[in-house]
């Protein structure tokens, strides 16, 4: 008896786990970059960058912005006054850089929270290419934020 249905050779691809998608790599601030932190982002797969692969200790935001910047990574960090620093924030436009800011200090587990609002940063990093500020709210939430020059 003839299969009506000839099978397919060709494997499912279903299983296979997905590449992060390019242009979506972190940059860990230095608030952030910590032992723990990306052992939880290799484990979920999420690419990053370590500010101490880079510059040691803290560093100027304008070095810093600069160097995102150009590289075109996401800064991740806890610093909410750089969108209303003059300076920072005409950096942020210029190298259109794409950040999100933990808004609360007591946030748990910043490594959890980046994992949980995986999915939406890179939905909105896929929509806008910067600048923008958007923030992680402690519940894993994100709220986008378009800057704009005034």
């Amino acid at each position: 008896m003839v299969d009506p249905k000839p099978k397919s050779k060709k494997r499912s691809r279903s299983k296979k786990q997905k590449p992060p998608p390019k242009g979506f790599t972190l940059f860990l601030d230095h608030n952030l970059d910590y032992p723990e932190l990306v052992e939880k982002l290799d484990r979920a797969g999420i690419r990053y960058k370590r500010q101490k692969e880079f510059f040691s200790g803290s560093t100027d935001d304008q070095v810093l912005l600069r160097k995102v910047g150009q590289k075109n990574w996401i800064l991740i960090t806890f610093d909410k006054k750089q969108r209303t620093r003059l300076l920072e924030k005409k950096l942020i436009e210029q190298f259109k850089i794409r950040e999100f800011v933990f808004t609360s200090s007591e946030i748990g587990d910043p490594g959890d929270l980046l994992i949980k609002a995986n999915r939406q940063m890179r939905l909105i990093c896929k929509k806008h290419c910067g600048p923008f500020v958007a923030s992680i709210a402690k519940s894993g939430k994100v709220y986008f934020r378009e800057e704009t020059q005034n």
